[in-house]
């Protein structure tokens, strides 16, 4: 498994970024809320239901709630399936939200995976659970872009090795203004209020 790589930062940015991540994530994000978790979204067998996100969970786990991140898992897992190397795919992907986003906007992104999650349920085939999930990545990828959001460059780097971006990267990569705007631009962003997710309340 992938060693959990933490961009460098100053102590005094590193610590306001932990202040920061935990406005924005709260909640259970034990191993025992994620498998609990995922056996009632999957209805599989605590073991069965972790094994299917194991390689990964370790990105999220005391770090995002479960609620939220059983399902960005489960998301994660079904985008990643058709890579040649799906589970260094999906922590690619998982390690760039958490790490290169500010926390508002990963919240964002995170939020949009479970949501891509939940609008995948009725799709008859693994291609149609993937294909709706992208579709929602791509729309937020292109209103974060609009927003000018700090790391996004490093996410639409991403996601175009793993084929989502219909070749639209370039277009989003020039309209962000520098490679950061002030973070103060982050859509007046407010953090949720415990049990308003959308991930949660759509479930």
């Amino acid at each position: 498994m992938p060693r959990i790589l933490r961009r460098a930062r100053p102590p005094t940015e590193r610590h306001q970024r932990a202040a920061e991540w935990a406005r924005w994530f709260t909640g259970d994000s034990s191993i025992a809320a994620y498998r609990r978790e995922l056996a009632q979204l999957t209805g599989l067998g605590a073991d069965l239901a972790w094994e299917l996100v194991s390689d990964l969970a370790p990105l999220l786990l005391e770090r995002v709630p479960a609620k939220l991140g059983a399902q960005v898992l489960l998301a994660t897992v079904t985008l990643a399936a058709a890579q040649p190397k799906p589970r260094e795919a999906g922590w690619a992907l998982l390690a760039t939200v958490t790490e290169e986003l500010t926390p508002a906007h990963a919240r964002t992104v995170l939020e949009t995976l479970a949501l891509g999650w939940q609008a995948s349920s009725t799709a008859l085939t693994s291609t149609q659970r993937r294909q709706a999930i992208e579709r929602e990545l791509r729309r937020v990828i292109r209103r974060l872009a609009a927003s000018g959001a700090a790391g996004l460059d490093a996410l639409v780097a991403v996601v175009a090795v793993l084929g989502i971006s219909e070749g639209d990267d370039s277009a989003i990569l020039e309209s962000i203004e520098g490679p950061h705007r002030e973070q103060g631009q982050e859509e007046a962003a407010q953090p949720p209020q415990p049990g308003t997710g959308k991930a949660e309340d759509e479930r």
